[in-house]
């Protein structure tokens, strides 16, 4: 059986021309892009979302304040799509994914963000109908936002660490087929380093299509409630921070802060893992991402417990507790 993620469309054009032919189609989005985004379009959405906030009691007021559309487009970045993700799933509408930067692979993947009771919660199944790339806006962002597009990629070299200890040390199933189109993938993405690091014209449709790659790969796994080939240990560091402290971050960010953290829990060579990450120019380091001692500890310490809360296995941070001496190490490691 074919991945669902094969059938999404992916356009690359400008959202003019993409956006030309809907008729009743409401807009969520933010600031930035919206003002210079909106005067760009042929005719204008029948209702346009300004999204602060992705809690549910606000995505279901939207829902029932828009009371019809044909068509919800997410145009901005994750919190945009996901709102308009969320109200496609309620509403059984189509949805079309704008993404204006790439920060995390939220544009494609059929869950939805959404904070219930403070608490960032994945819900739905909402795949996109169509995904619109206009490399021109997405260039025009910030290059910090589009080199964290590299969060969801470099994390299947710590995904596939967390998938061999769980065969070695579980028996779980390993297909080495799969793994060895993980590592294809991690390998195109090192070659791509210079052209990420400038956010070239070379390197959005690779971003793109690598985000794709693995989560068409993942896909089988999510269905036995598994994360490999694409998370690992690297996104539980990311969801228990964000579950602790409550407040957003740059998701590719701290996914690479992570995975410092997950290759140094594997015994393997963060070093080499922090010089990987600098050649995209992604600032991993707690105070670039704006942690502190404190949060950074609380975390690490309650990693085993989001994860089992959460119904996930990862046996690196199950297999004994950090010590003291650990953790400061790891703080040092994403301290420089």
């Amino acid at each position: 059986m074919s991945s669902p993620f094969s059938r999404i469309v992916v356009e690359y054009r400008g959202v003019q021309e993409a956006l030309r032919d809907l008729e009743d189609y409401v807009v969520f989005t933010v600031e930035p892009p919206w003002s210079s985004v909106k005067g760009l379009l042929t005719h204008p959405p029948i209702e346009t979302v300004m999204v602060e906030e992705v809690d549910r009691e606000t995505l279901d007021a939207n829902t029932s304040r828009v009371t019809h559309a044909g068509t919800a487009v997410g145009l901005g970045g994750g919190r945009a799509v996901d709102a308009a993700k969320y109200f496609a799933l309620k509403t059984g509408c189509r949805f079309v994914s704008v993404p204006t930067i790439l920060a995390a692979d939220a544009y494609l993947t059929p869950k939805a963000g959404v904070r219930i009771d403070g608490v960032v919660n994945y819900i739905g199944d909402k795949f996109a109908d169509e995904i619109v790339v206009d490399q021109k806006i997405i260039r025009g962002a910030p290059k910090r936002l589009n080199r964290a597009a590299i969060g969801d990629i470099y994390s299947a070299r710590i995904s596939l660490l967390d998938w061999r200890r769980a065969r070695d040390e579980a028996g779980e199933e390993y297909d080495p087929a799969v793994a060895a189109k993980a590592e294809e993938v991690l390998s195109r993405l090192m070659a791509l380093a210079p052209e990420i690091k400038e956010v070239t014209a070379g390197a959005i449709r690779p971003l793109v299509e690598m985000h794709m790659t693995l989560n068409s790969l993942q896909f089988p796994y999510l269905q036995r409630g598994k994360f490999w080939p694409q998370e690992g240990t690297e996104h539980l560091f990311f969801y228990t921070l964000e579950k602790l402290v409550g407040r957003p971050f740059v998701h590719g960010d701290v996914i690479s802060t992570g995975a410092v953290v997950a290759t140094y829990l594997h015994g393997a060579d963060p070093e080499k893992t922090k010089d990987d990450l600098r050649s995209f120019g992604v600032d991993f380091t707690a105070g670039a991402v704006g942690i502190t001692y404190d949060e950074f500890e609380k975390t690490i310490r309650s990693m085993k417990r989001v994860g089992k809360e959460a119904g996930a296995e990862y046996l690196v941070v199950e297999r004994g507790a950090p010590t003291e001496s650990d953790v400061r190490e790891m703080w040092r490691l994403v301290s420089q």
